[in-house]
This record gives C-alpha cells, structure tokens and sequence, in this order.
C-alpha cells in the first residue's frame, strides 16, 4: 500500500473479492474494503482511549455516508499498513525481529577477529565468513570487512544455550549467532536517518538493562508474498505513520471473543458490471478506482494492464476483516493477535506470559491525553508527550531540540537485574557481551539474503 503525494485527498471504501492465492479463482463474497486518504486519514476508523485496562489507545468504528457500522451490507476489511521489510530468508525476518526487540550486541568486525572468529565479508545484510559468501552463483566474495565495520551480534534462532530476557548465556549450550550489518539494517528497518536516531538509541540501551520493557516489536505483523518473499510490516506509534492505525487494533480482555479476524490474502477490485455487485444492489463508489490506484500496489512482477486502467489484483496482504453485522459506535473493535504473540495479559482465550519483574505502568499527563489525535499519542514513544515517570525521551534546546535519552530508574535496572541473576560486578562489561575468549566465530553458512524499505507515506 502507498499513498501518492500527486492524488487528491481519496478516502475511500472499495468493493473486492479475496484470493489466496494469485492464481486461484476468487471466492464469491463481497467484501468493503476501506482505503484512507491521500495523507493517512481513516474517515471509517477513530483512534481514542481504550476500554480495555492498560491497553492505552484503541481503534473504533465511525458510520459515514458510505458505511453504516450499524447495519453491514457486506464484511468490512480493513489493511494492515506500515513500514515494510522485504527478506528472502524466514531466518533473517526473525533475526531482524530480534533486533527490532532489542535482543543484540553491538560490536565492530575487528572485535569479532580479535575474538578469533575470523575476518568477515558482506553478504547481503549478514557479515559472514568469506567461505560462506553466498555459493557460486554469487561469485567471489568481496573484500573483507574494515575492523571498524559495526555489527550486530544476535542470538541464532536455532541456538541451544539458554537466552533469557534479552541475554544469551554461552556458559550452557553451544553459542551460536550471526553477525548482521548495523547501518544497513537500521536503514531497511526504517531506524536511519534525521527523526529516528533516538528510537536506535532506545534498543542500545537494552544492553545496560535500561528501558528493556520498551521496544519497536510490538506492532509488527508479517506475511509471505511469493512474488517478493517475506514481509515485516512495522505499524508501531513511535513511528508517526497515519496509514498504521490498523495496526492500533488491541486485543480484547480475557474471556471476551475479538470483534474481527486476521487474514491474508490478495484482493480483486470489482468492476460495476460484475454479477457479485449487481445481485446485491451495489455499485463502486465515485472515485473508487482513483482510490485503488492510489493505495494498492500489484504483485511484484504483474504484468501491467491497460493504460490508464489500474490493476485489478493488489499483493497479499494482512487484512483485519469484520465477524459481525453491526458494530456499536463507541465499542471498541478487537483481534486476535495469534497464539505466537508474547503477551504479558491475558486475553480471549490466551493466558498471560508471566513477566520477569514487576514494571510500574505508565502515567500520562491528563492534558496529553485530552488532545492526542493519531498519530500523535501520549506514550513513552512520542518526545513530546511522555509518561510522567520514567520518561525516556526529553528535547534538548540547547541543541536545536535534538531528541536524547533519559536514564532509567535505577530501582528498576536493580530490579530485573535481580531477575536475571545479574550482579553489578558481572555488569561492570557492557551487558550481554561475552569475554572475548568466549566469543563465538561467525556461524559456517548464512543463507544469501536481500532487504529493502518500502514507505507507505
């Protein structure tokens, strides 16, 4: 999905069907779908204080001209929007969800060779041994890093010691971990550049234990396209995007079943003369084919229609889709977030994760909240409207306003130090760094892998 600066300001409700595959013929229901403006705008869908405890902001309904949330003429389908990754390897998207978590260790190319695990070359994302350099196919492989070149030290997703609140122990088990490229990996994640410096030196800090209940992987959904590979789509608040407010959705309290369901899937536009839209009395909006060509990308690689005619099939995407006829005004919408998702509450059907430590919630101030209006809202990822304690981000006049860190509160690093069986002596070494002696080398084969960012706004 993307919004094209050029276009009028096209807020939109489509009628699609729904493909799970490409190739496959449609089913034969029809579907609202809802597009939001040029410039994010959801005239469908409202951001506001949750009625759910502890959950902060969720989404609601709101009855236009063109729909009706009180009486459904059909199920509504609302896309799941943010900043996307594009990986070729279901390895790397869990590796870079590791450091969306702020589970790594930053350290430089010549701290790996001086740990004896050998000089390192590119590949792709990965910093890898030069026999590993992706198969023949790729050539030879380039030169060595520089001894300067920063990286990144995750925990393998197949590692067998013990990784335990954001720390991999290498004294159990056999130590394994890959080395990705720091600087291009804040880039494809959306953390380079002016305006997210602040939010890289969020994760850096999870090093020293602080903040470490914060990070940037909590508003993430995936999917596989086979026309690209796998996609990380990154609706998190701290990024300020209009099109993720889907992406606001919470789950419901225990007990309670969610309001829609998540699927994926690609769409199919529906011309006026189709047979579903006139058994049904219905016909596309004015200006909904503006709107379709505005918001929605093909498959990579689909041949391109007519001139002038928008392609009728978008490319596979997550989808929260309506399970009711009618939806109150004021009630809240829910899903389900799956039963991969850590979760610290419990919800629906999903008993809670039990945390470490205790962490004290967040208090806000009362006049951040009466005028938050997404996608500017009161929470520890907005500089400009921090919790009262434990703030973490603070503007520094001095310096033209520029975005810095606040410390933790000790009591709370002691704290889950305590939990983790962390004592100050051993903390003494940047945490979560093992001895150099005990370094591991560089894992013998790392699937080739690509990345690129694509914008939604």
């Amino acid at each position: 999905f993307r919004a094209k600066e050029r276009l009028e300001d096209f807020q939109m409700l489509v009628y699609v069907v729904l493909q799970r595959d490409a190739a496959v013929a449609p089913n034969g229901t029809v579907h609202a779908l809802l597009l939001p403006s040029a410039d994010g705008e959801w005239e469908e869908l409202s951001v506001g204080p949750s009625q759910f405890a502890g959950a902060g902001f969720g989404v609601f309904p709101r009855s236009t001209a063109r729909l009706d949330w009180g009486a459904l003429e059909t199920p509504v389908l609302m896309p799941y929007l943010g900043l996307e990754t594009v990986v070729q390897d279901a390895h790397l998207l869990k590796l870079l969800l590791r450091v969306l978590q702020g589970n790594f260790v930053p350290l430089t190319a010549g701290e790996v060779a001086a740990a004896g695990g050998g000089q390192l070359v590119a590949d792709g994302l990965c910093a890898v041994p030069p026999a590993a350099f992706g198969g023949r196919r790729r050539g030879a492989p380039p030169p060595p890093l520089a001894p300067d070149t920063e990286l990144l030290q995750v925990a393998h997703t197949c590692a067998a010691n013990a990784f335990k609140g954001k720390v991999q122990s290498l004294s159990a088990g056999r130590g394994e971990v890959c080395y990705l490229l720091s600087e291009e990996v804040q880039g494809v994640l959306g953390l380079g550049g002016e305006g997210r410096g602040h939010l890289w030196q969020l994760l850096l800090l999870h090093m020293q234990h602080q903040h470490a209940d914060r990070n940037l992987a909590t508003h993430v959904a995936h999917v596989w396209r086979k026309e690209e590979g796998y996609v990380l789509i990154n609706a998190h608040p701290a990024f300020a995007e209009p099109v993720s407010l889907v992406g606001m959705i919470n789950e419901p309290p225990a007990g309670e079943a969610p309001t829609t369901r998540m699927i994926q899937a690609y769409a199919r536009l529906l011309d006026d003369a189709d047979p579903l839209l006139a058994a049904r009395g219905l016909r596309q909006p004015d200006g909904a084919r503006e709107a379709w060509a505005a918001h929605t990308l093909p498959p990579q690689g689909a041949a391109p229609p007519a001139r002038g005619v928008p392609h009728p099939l978008s490319e596979r995407m997550v989808l929260y889709c309506t399970t009711r006829k009618a939806y109150r005004e004021g009630s809240e919408i829910s899903v389900d977030y799956g039963v991969s998702y850590s979760r610290d509450y419990a919800s629906s059907k999903h008993r809670a994760t039990p945390a470490l430590y205790k962490v004290p919630s967040d208090e806000m101030c009362p006049r951040d909240c009466a005028r938050a209006r997404w996608p500017q809202l009161p929470g520890w990822h907005n500089p400009d409207m921090q919790p009262r304690r434990r703030p973490l981000f603070r503007k520094d006049a001095s310096c033209g306003g520029a975005i810095l860190v606040c410390p933790d509160d000790p009591a709370l690093v002691r704290r889950r130090k305590q939990a983790l069986g962390i004592d100050d002596e051993a903390a003494a070494e940047p945490l979560g760094t093992p001895p150099k002696q005990r370094l591991p080398p560089a894992p013998p084969s790392i699937a080739t892998v690509f990345a690129k960012r694509k914008r939604v706004a």
